[in-house]
């Protein structure tokens, strides 16, 4: 991100050997935190921004699925906290938990960003797919923490 003086790239979901990236299995479900899932929690090191680059790919066959993304902050590594959505009419706020939907096109991949401002000491992201006819896609998050230092 430009502007910041400092960045950090993190793999947060799959893996990464070079340039060749590793995803893993999505499931219909928000999952349990493990190597082989799509959830992670991650340290922000104090960061103010977080960029997710996300590489989804559908299954084979597969038509107009999506993948919804639930983001958490949390303080202290335990309790964490959903990120909400504001909508204001004649002067009231309304909060909603806030989630990320990516609807892709055909069985291609494809490779999306999600800026995002950080306000906590740490952050866990949760993917899960959904439509899925038959096959099941596949994701690959790695994350660019920007600010200064």
């Amino acid at each position: 991100m430009l502007g910041h003086n400092y960045q950090n790239p993190i793999i947060l979901i799959g893996s990464k050997s070079g340039t060749t990236r590793t995803s893993v299995t999505l499931e219909s479900t928000y999952q349990a935190e493990a190597t082989t899932k799509a959830t992670k929690t991650f340290g922000t090191g104090q960061m103010s921004k977080v960029e997710f680059h996300i590489l989804y790919t559908m299954g084979s066959g597969e038509s107009s699925n999506s993948i919804e993304i639930k983001l958490e902050s949390s303080p202290d590594r335990t309790n964490f906290y959903r990120l909400v959505n504001e909508a204001v009419s004649t002067g009231t706020s309304t909060l909603t938990a806030r989630e990320f939907t990516f609807v892709g096109s055909d069985a291609a991949a494809v490779a999306i960003t999600l800026p995002i401002d950080i306000q906590a000491k740490y952050m866990k992201i949760w993917v899960k797919e959904s439509g899925v006819a038959s096959t099941k896609g596949t994701l690959y998050v790695e994350a660019t923490l920007s600010g200064a230092k």
